[in-house]
């Protein structure tokens, strides 16, 4: 095994170390952000696009994989390159999950920005909160916030990784070239014998 081939898998392993505890704990804030609102008296209500998101999530986690479903999904696309889209339709369609993936994250948002009403985003000590509830509600709310978005820019990171890393095997046009080479180094070697045979 090659010393570049050993770098390779430490760079993808050492990455996929905080990716993977990025996706059990995005899940895990959106479940207590859902038990904290329903322990605040109905002062702080979900809305239904938190119980969807949620289990969005676990359909990600649990079925693709999560950040491997749309590493796969964005290498695919890349490596085929955009000459093979019409016999590889649904490989190609598959590039465009991360962004679906985004715009559901921004859906989800916007969606839920009023949740706290005027409570500012990251829940400051001064603010007078009706309860000590409310105020860990916001804390919660403010991490599973952050986790999501960190998910999501730590996974498009990671496929910038995996593209700057290039494989050992060759390109397509290496081999080509190759296989060229060896056709004529062939060619040469006929000529040559065959130049011998004549003057003998």
């Amino acid at each position: 095994m090659s010393l570049y081939k050993n770098f390779r898998k430490c760079v993808i392993g050492c990455l996929s170390i905080p990716l993977a505890l990025l996706i059990l704990v995005c899940p895990a804030l959106d479940i207590a952000k859902i038990i904290i609102f329903n322990h605040t008296n109905g002062e702080l209500k979900l809305y239904d696009i938190e119980y969807a998101y949620l289990s969005y999530s676990f359909l990600m986690v649990g079925k693709y994989k999560s950040f491997k479903f749309v590493l796969f999904c964005c290498t695919i696309c890349i490596s085929r390159g955009f000459n093979n889209m019409a016999e590889n339709s649904a490989k190609s369609l598959s590039c465009f999950l991360p962004f679906i993936w985004i715009s559901v994250l921004v859906i989800y948002t916007i969606s839920t920005r009023n949740e706290l009403g005027e409570i500012p985003f990251f829940c400051p000590e001064n603010y007078n909160y009706k309860s000590s509830t409310i105020r860990l509600a916001c804390q919660i709310r403010a991490a599973n916030i952050i986790c999501v978005w960190s998910f999501t820019i730590y996974i498009m990171f990671f496929l910038i990784i995996l593209l700057v890393l290039p494989s050992e095997k060759k390109p397509k046009v290496d081999k080509d070239y190759d296989q060229i080479e060896e056709v004529y180094s062939k060619e040469d070697k006929f000529n040559k014998f065959d130049k011998e045979d004549k003057k003998e």
